[in-house]
Formats: C-alpha cells, structure tokens, sequence
C-alpha cells in the first residue's frame, strides 16, 4: 500500500460508513407476558458498487503516475488488448494514456494502455507541427501549460518523421480555432517491424448517419455496416467515444473505410464508484448546466469543490486541461467531486515525478530513474533526507522537473527516499546466476551484493528471455521482500 504521504491531499479517499439496520419492537402498558412479534425489516439487495478508475496521461512512476495521481501497480500487468480480445504485455512509458482499474484505495487491478491512433503518417508539416495519421490531424505540442509536452521515441525532431512511416500516437482530444478536432499529443513512438496488422484510431463518433451506416472521428469517414460493435448491444450515437480498427492501408481522403471493429466506451462497469478520475482536456463548457464534456464524457461539476484557492467553473475553458473526480452515473455521467486545473495551472518544475533507485550513473548530467533519463546538472540534494549522500548508483531518490521532447528530465528537485519501505522500487544492476525457471529465481550479483530474484507471469522483460537469463547482465526493478527482490521489470543491459 502506498504512503498517504505520497498522495495528494484531494485524491485521499473518504473512509465509507457501514450501515447498519436494526428491528425493534416493546409492549405497551398491559399485563400480558408475551409481547407481540414485530415484523422483521427485509435484508436489503447488495448493492454492486462500480469499478473505480483513472484514466489520463502517465506523468511518471513510483509506482505509476496518471496525471498527477500516484498508483501502485506492483501486482498487475500494464496491457494493450487486441483486436481479438487478447492482451499484450507492453511496457510503461512517460506520456501514454492510460486506463487504470484500482481497488479504490488506489491499488491497481487492471492497467491498460490505449493509443489514440496507430497507422502510417500522410502528411507533414513542420511549420505547423502537424502530422496527419489514419485521418487524424496530431499536433505536437512543447508548451507545458497547455498540457503535457509531446515526446518523441524513434525520431530526434518532428523532421525526421516521413510520410510512410507507422507510428503509434498518444495524446489527448482538443479541438482547433477553426473548430476541427484535434489530437494534441503525449507521445509519438515510432512502429517497429512487427507493428498490430490495422490501423486504430480512438476518438468520437461525428456526422453519424444510421441509414449509410456511416459517421466521422476527425476527418476520417468511417463505413461501419459490415464491423462488429461492442460491446453487444452498444448503440453509437454522435459524441460517443469509439475505438476502431481499420485494414492497414484502407486510410484514403474522402473515401469511407471499412471499419472492422467498433468498440463503444459506455462507462457501465464504472457506475456507483465514489473514486474515479478522468484527465484530458475540455471540449465543450455548458455555463448553464454547469458541465463540462472531457473526451466525449458530460462531467456535472454543479457540486464540485476546486483544489486550487480562488478558482471556480468560470476558470474553465475549452482546451482547458483539467483532472476531475467522482462517480460515473448510469447515463455516462461523470458526477464531479473535486476539480483540478492542470497546465498553466501546474508548477511548472513539476510536470514529472519519479520514484526509483538512480541506475545508469554517468554524471550528474546523465543517469536513469524508472529507466527515464535524468540531468541534474547543478543541482544540490535536498540535506533534510540526504544528509551528505551524493548521486551514485542505488541511491534512494524521488525526482521532480520538467520534461523536454527527447523524454528527459530535467530535475528541478532531488529528495532522497529509503530503501526499506515496502512500497520502494529498487534498481540494481549485476550478472544473473543460479537461474531455475520451475521456481522462477535467480541470483544477481552486483558491484556491491549478490541478491536473490523472484519472477512472476507479470514480470515484464525487455532485452533478455526467462530462459537465457544465466550469465547475462541485467537491470531489475522490483520491491524488496524478506530479503527477495521481486521482479517488476528485467532489462537486459548492452556493454
């Protein structure tokens, strides 16, 4: 379980009451020695409380961060679910959307990662910092305090994307001056060789037409007729949000593709929750109504309160980026508890934070956390938690700063955490030995130690395989248990 210290004050969860119902019944005034049987209330049907949720950007890790919100993901595998209803293992980044699944005291129990768009590039314009992907105009975007600044994985600069090229987009839904939607990214990744065999874009249903069986997310004119919807007996309606996916290379302006899954998000399994969280930026603003509608979700703020002092509903503006909180209604409705205004709102030496032992130490100029580069360049420790300890390898640190479009971070703080607590990600580097795949161990021996690994099924692996693990050099992250290093991540690492 993670600190409360480590929460912020407005996401600590109100403790719920149990209620409780009692019969009673008494005599009156007469001599008789038995009293007269009072009818027994009737045990009231259980209510199935929704699944609590969190959904937005990844901001960082400890374990992880969705816009601010820090969840402990220790025990689930991040997944991307496929056409087919299976699940992909993939791996956290800085700056994808995701969706969490928690127990309502922030523990996740489900955490799937959802690109935006993912297809081939048409159109570049650097000029306007634009590409076009699968219908979809993307925006780059390097003003913090309009949201997170966009990181590029596989390219060094928006110019070296070409037209052609696949890419997968990460992002959050804005809508342009002239009223166009668009796509502002988070992250642009560049698709390996082995990329999904369609395209997928996710956005929200627009000029929908039943009798064509046809309507619109972006500039994207989508022919549902022959696609299957989900969930079944979804209805599509306009400003439903959908995820779809389209045969590779169908994308062409001005003709209907042929889409060949629609998936409906309808919020469902979240009704009753008292604990979800929905990120992203402000499409439409209904002073009136006193909502606002986050990626095709209506969010009643008439009851909220605001994190900020002095801010109030005439603060909110369309592109607004904003985290709200509260409980889905059956209707899809997000009934807002407590508001925060993200962006300009934001410290800006605070846009990430990361928890993790410092691995990869070159200089204070250049080691990792959490696999995220990190310059502290000129930067002091903060003497309260690190007393005289300097940057070096192991060492215990939560970082903060400020993100640029290479995904490192520029520190603006280093304070130093311990080890020891249950809830630590630790980072240490050595070479594996011993390893037995039946119980899922090894040892790792590093400069200072030789420590005891455990793996499990959601034991992610990058750059090394369970079965070719002995004598290789490795990075495991991973929470100390009784005297075992429980793998969360196993990195195979490059002399």
């Amino acid at each position: 379980m993670l600190k409360r210290s480590h929460i912020p004050s407005y996401l600590v969860l109100a403790a719920m009451a149990a209620a409780v119902l009692s019969a009673c019944g008494g005599g009156g005034g007469g001599s008789s020695a038995t009293s007269t049987p009072v009818a027994t209330a009737p045990t009231p049907a259980p209510v199935t409380a929704g699944v609590s949720t969190v959904a937005g950007t990844v901001t960082g890790f400890g374990s992880v961060i969705v816009d601010g919100v820090r969840i402990d993901d220790s025990t689930v595998a991040a997944g991307k679910e496929l056409d087919d209803g299976t699940v992909q293992h993939v791996e956290l980044k800085l700056g994808q959307h995701v969706e969490v699944q928690h127990d309502g005291q922030l523990v996740a129990t489900l955490v799937r990662v959802v690109a935006e768009v993912e297809g081939a590039v048409s159109a570049v314009d650097t000029t306007a910092g634009t590409l076009t992907v699968a219908g979809q105009t993307v925006a780059v975007n390097t003003d913090a305090t309009a949201g997170p600044v966009t990181i590029l994985e596989g390219y060094a600069s928006l110019s070296a994307v070409q037209v052609g090229d696949r890419i997968e987009v990460h992002g959050i839904a804005k809508t342009d001056a002239t009223g166009k939607a668009t796509v502002q990214a988070t992250r642009i990744e560049k698709a390996g060789a082995t990329a999904d065999t369609a395209d997928h874009v996710d956005g929200l249903v627009a000029n929908l037409s039943t009798s064509a069986h046809t309507f619109q997310v972006g500039s994207l004119l989508v022919d549902y007729g022959t696609a299957k919807v989900l969930p079944a007996g979804a209805t599509l309606a306009n400003g439903v949000g959908v995820h779809l996916a389209i045969p590779l290379g169908t994308v062409a302006a001005g003709t209907a593709v042929k889409a060949t899954v629609v998936k409906v998000r309808d919020h469902k399994a979240e009704a009753g929750a008292k604990d979800s969280e929905l990120g992203g930026a402000i499409s439409a603003v209904d002073a009136g109504a006193k909502t606002i509608t986050i990626n095709g979700v209506k969010v009643d703020l008439s009851s909220a309160t605001y994190d900020q002092a002095g801010k109030s509903f005439a603060d909110l503006k369309v592109n607004g980026y904003v985290v709200v909180k509260g409980s889905y209604g059956t209707d899809g409705t997000l009934k807002a508890t407590t508001v925060v205004l993200r962006g300009a709102e934001q410290s800006k030496d605070k846009q990430v934070e990361l928890h993790g032992s410092v691995a990869n130490f070159v200089s204070a100029a250049s080691f990792t956390v959490r696999d995220v580069q990190v310059d502290a360049t000129g930067l002091t420790l903060d003497a309260a938690t690190c007393g005289t300890a300097q940057l070096a390898n192991t060492l215990q640190v939560e970082v903060t700063g400020v993100l640029s479009a290479t995904g490192q971070v520029k520190a603006s703080a280093i304070t130093c955490e311990k080890a020891g607590d249950a809830h630590a990600i630790l980072a240490r580097v050595g070479t594996a030995s011993k390893v037995d795949t039946t119980a899922k161990t090894f040892a790792l021996t590093t400069e200072k130690e030789t420590l005891n690994v455990q793996w499990s099924d959601v034991t992610l692996f990058r750059d090394a395989t369970a079965d070719a693990l002995a004598g290789k050099k490795l990075e495991v992250q991973g929470t100390n248990s009784g005297g075992v290093l429980h793998a969360i991540k196993i990195v195979g690492q490059h002399d």
